[in-house]
């Protein structure tokens, strides 16, 4: 296996807006937000630089209206890190996991994404992420994303989805 490069490390926060303002100081943009599927409480904010570099907060919809600080791993805490595979490996992870020694999770289907957790000897918890639409030649992941949100919010949808991905490929190709 050879991930293609690093995705992105979604960071615990308690408060999503100053944490965005903090970030777009540093030249960064919202590519996208959308509630998180694992917790109704809290949102996702994916957000970028002008290249493929990602970086994924997540935290409570209200600023304090949810004691994230208390849960594990906490405010400021790495909550995973990402590693993007194509889909061919992504279609063969259980072969190339069992080959290689390392348990991890079945493959999961999640919006645009398909997903294998894993943890590496440290307890740091390994996400390997494979698109369900890449990027066109010479379209940057970011710019992907951006365009792919113009479609989700004109659909008025709660997430980003593989058609939404598919249309703005359509559109950048």
């Amino acid at each position: 296996m050879q991930v293609s490069g690093i995705g992105y490390p979604s960071i615990i926060v308690g408060n999503l807006q100053e944490s965005i303002e903090f970030y777009e100081r540093l030249g960064l943009r919202v590519l996208y937000s959308e509630p998180n599927r694992d917790d109704p409480e809290s949102a996702t904010v994916m957000l970028g630089a002008s290249d493929d570099t990602t970086l994924l907060l997540v935290g409570p919809l209200q600023a304090g209206s949810v004691d994230i600080a208390e849960a594990q791993p906490g405010v400021g805490s790495m909550q995973y890190l990402s590693f993007h595979v194509t889909n061919e490996q992504m279609d063969a992870m259980f072969n190339v996991m069992s080959e290689a020694g390392i348990q991890g999770s079945e493959v999961i289907e999640r919006g645009y994404e398909r997903l294998v957790f894993l943890q590496d000897p440290n307890g740091v918890l390994v996400l390997l992420i494979a698109w369900s639409v890449d990027p066109p030649a010479g379209v940057s992941r970011t710019t992907l994303l951006e365009a792919a949100n113009g479609h989700r919010e004109a659909a008025q949808a709660p997430y980003l989805e593989a058609t939404h991905l598919q249309q703005a490929a359509v559109e950048l190709g």
